[in-house]
């Protein structure tokens, strides 16, 4: 199973996950801000979908 990033207000994808991680370790390696609009990403703030693919 993988999992994927993204951001919430442009939808671009920031990561795909083979493990799961904690979010603040995700968002640590992109400075806490999407790469693609610069939105501030928040560990308390996020919705989780899951899609079986």
């Amino acid at each position: 199973m993988s999992v994927e990033v993204t951001c919430g207000k442009c939808g671009e994808k920031i990561t795909t996950m083979k493990m799961l991680k904690a979010l603040k370790d995700v968002m640590k390696h992109y400075k806490g801000k999407c790469p693609s609009c610069g939105q501030t990403l928040s560990t308390s703030e996020f919705s989780l979908d899951v899609q079986e693919k």
